[in-house]
């Protein structure tokens, strides 16, 4: 880990909108759906016709992920320039959050400082700006691994179930003795959608950390953006 890495990590506080004061994120544990099996029945007529099964995948509240804020701040490192930036003014800021002041006053304090260094208004916005490009480069990457993830770990299983369904469809059909094979294709279903519905929960969790965890560094940049916008004129 470079120095600049752990910089970062001490300079951006990742705020879990989930938790009212700071803490380590927690893990979300979804419990997995209890299987059915009904017993069935030897004397009675074959199963009926089912419908597809159609998963529905949840999105819960996203928590701050440890290991989305690490890549986060990778993606920022890589844009770092030599000199005097915007994370430089951060950690000026961040050294001033103790001292009795108002928010125009810590900014204009640490923009006082900065101008030592070579640094203007515009230089500051411009370099925080490169870090949210990096950051939402970053994000729109997750996008695309999220989609495949869904697709791999969800679409195939679905074409299963569908598959089973069409086998029941045709041995509904025939004569009594063929109940027992569709009761099983029937369990395999069933485990299918276990399966799933593990599988939908646990994409829709790390989706909506990636989310938190995003939102919460962006929000910080933004609105270091606006306030140098208004403050430092």
């Amino acid at each position: 880990m470079s120095d600049f890495f752990k910089k970062l990590k001490g300079v951006f506080v990742i705020e879990d909108p989930n938790q009212p004061t700071t803490s380590q994120p927690q893990q979300s544990n979804t419990p997995s759906t209890a299987s059915k099996e009904a017993a069935q029945n030897n004397s009675t007529p074959p199963p009926s016709v089912q419908t597809p099964y159609k998963p529905s995948v949840s999105s819960g509240q996203g928590q701050v992920n440890e290991k989305f804020s690490d890549a986060l701040f990778k993606a920022m490192e890589a844009v770092n320039v030599e000199g005097f930036d915007y994370f430089e003014f951060k950690q000026a800021l961040n050294n001033l959050a103790s001292m009795p002041m108002d928010e125009a006053t810590r900014y204009k304090s640490a923009f006082a400082m900065a101008q030592t260094m070579g640094a203007t208004p515009t230089k500051l916005v411009s370099t925080a700006s490169g870090y949210l490009d990096a950051l939402r480069q970053e994000e729109a990457k997750f996008q695309q691994a999220a989609n495949n993830q869904v697709q791999s770990q969800i679409g195939n299983k679905q074409a299963q179930i569908s598959n089973f369904d069409a086998v029941i469809k045709q041995k509904s059909e025939q004569i009594k003795k063929m109940v027992e094979e569709i009761e099983q294709h029937k369990k395999e279903m069933e485990l299918l959608k276990q399966d799933i519905a593990q599988a939908s929960s646990k994409v829709a969790q790390t989706k909506a950390d990636f989310d938190a965890t995003y939102q919460s560094l962006v929000g910080q940049i933004q609105k270091d953006i606006d306030n140098m916008k208004n403050y430092l004129k």
